[in-house]
């Protein structure tokens, strides 16, 4: 017990001193910008997506990007366009998102291979734009970052060889929150940290790798929105050497999702995105 309460005194110190550096880790990834997000979308950017056929892949926190997109419409006196769930009958002409849950949590993989076959299938037929997102529980600490990204990579560049007419928009994986205090030292004692310091920078390493690809190719960096506060400074820490960005507190509805202001600012990033993808 009294070991423990030597580690909790400790944790305690640490994450007093971390929030006094306004979630400012000792290093800085070179990705984030420290930029104040973009707090709105132009009118232009929400006719081209009303106009524009749209397919999402996605789970989760893709439910929170669609509730933002509808929040934002709704904030401008725009009619939304038409959001589905599901497969559209084949031949579909009007202007829609449809969105469907691709593959499963935890295997990134078959998510790529769900969205390639998705695609192939017919939905690139008949789409001005695709997105696919992978959610934050896909990337572990024993996740093969290096052999993802190949796959992610690959994938993308045999569907834009294949159906040139479509668009495809990238996007970094989605964070997660900061551990503070006596969650932390649970999550240390009972070893069941699967959302933590080591888990967000796997996901930096990834995302470091898909900013370095597609850095003027269609990239939504919502890793960067999920961040960045209001004010521009960037929730950053570091695990082992290796500096990473985590979601703000202010923007989590819980560990990994987004509540309404989040939502809203992930939707203005995924509007302007797909916006410049549809011109």
């Amino acid at each position: 017990m009294r070991i423990l309460a030597v580690v909790l005194l400790a944790v305690v110190g640490v994450t007093l001193w971390f929030r006094g550096t306004n979630g400012r880790g000792p290093d800085r990834p070179t990705s984030s910008r420290g930029e104040k997000m973009s707090t709105d979308v132009s009118s232009d950017d929400l006719a081209a997506v009303a106009r524009s056929r749209v397919f999402f892949g996605h789970q989760s926190v893709g439910m929170n990007l669609l509730d933002g997109i509808s929040a934002v419409y709704a904030s401008h006196g725009v009619a939304p366009p038409r959001i589905a769930k599901g497969r559209l009958p084949l031949g579909t002409s009007s202007a829609y998102i449809e969105h469907d849950y691709i593959g499963e949590n935890e295997k990134p993989f078959l998510k790529l291979q769900d969205f390639d076959k998705v695609m192939r299938d017919g939905v690139a037929q008949q789409v001005d734009v695709a997105v696919m997102k992978f959610c934050y529980i896909d990337i572990r600490t024993d996740t093969d970052v290096e052999a993802l990204f190949a796959k992610y990579r690959d994938t993308i560049a045999a569907l834009e060889r294949d159906f040139p007419k479509v668009t495809i928009v990238k996007m970094t994986v989605p964070v997660t929150t900061e551990r503070h205090g006596l969650s932390m030292v649970k999550a240390w004692v009972t070893q069941s940290d699967r959302m933590g310091p080591a888990e967000n920078a796997a996901r930096e390493r990834l995302n470091t790798l898909i900013r370095r690809q597609y850095a003027e190719d269609h990239l939504l960096d919502l890793a960067a929105v999920e961040s960045t506060a209001p004010s521009g400074a960037v929730s950053t820490g570091n695990y082992q050497g290796q500096p990473y960005v985590s979601l703000y507190d202010g923007y989590a509805s819980d560990s990994g999702h987004l509540n309404a202001e989040g939502s809203r600012l992930a939707a203005f990033a995924w509007i302007r995105a797909v916006a410049g993808a549809a011109r």
